[in-house]
């Protein structure tokens, strides 16, 4: 096992070598486009409020994508919900037609004062 990481590290240092430079590399390209965007910032300015909207319109059509998608699974999920409800209030007044009519007759009762008023 001493063995196979001494094999390695070489490699291992030769690419700690290469990331080096390719961050300093990086850090050159980098500095050179800072001064070229502060350079073109004046030309630039013109195009930033088409790119925003642009932006923005597409963030907008996902959203509403997203959105839609979503009332769609709620719509179903409501009717899905709605429908064991219903079958259910069935089931009752098919067990107890009394207690059914009895409730009806006083959500009628209280549908009847509050009109009143």
């Amino acid at each position: 096992m001493a063995r196979s990481s001494q094999m390695f590290r070489p490699s291992t240092s030769r690419d700690i070598a290469q990331i080096g430079r390719l961050l300093r590399e990086l850090e050159g390209q980098l500095a050179h486009l800072a001064k070229s965007v502060a350079f073109d910032a004046r030309d630039a300015g013109s195009g930033v409020p088409d790119m925003i909207s642009q932006v923005l319109s597409d963030l907008s059509d996902r959203f509403r994508t997203t959105v839609q998608s979503s009332a769609r699974t709620v719509g179903h999920e409501a009717t899905r919900v709605g429908a064991g409800a219903w079958h259910k209030i069935e089931d009752e007044v098919v067990n107890r037609p009394l207690a059914a009519l009895a409730i009806a007759a006083g959500i009628g009762f209280l549908i009847g004062a509050l009109n009143r008023r």
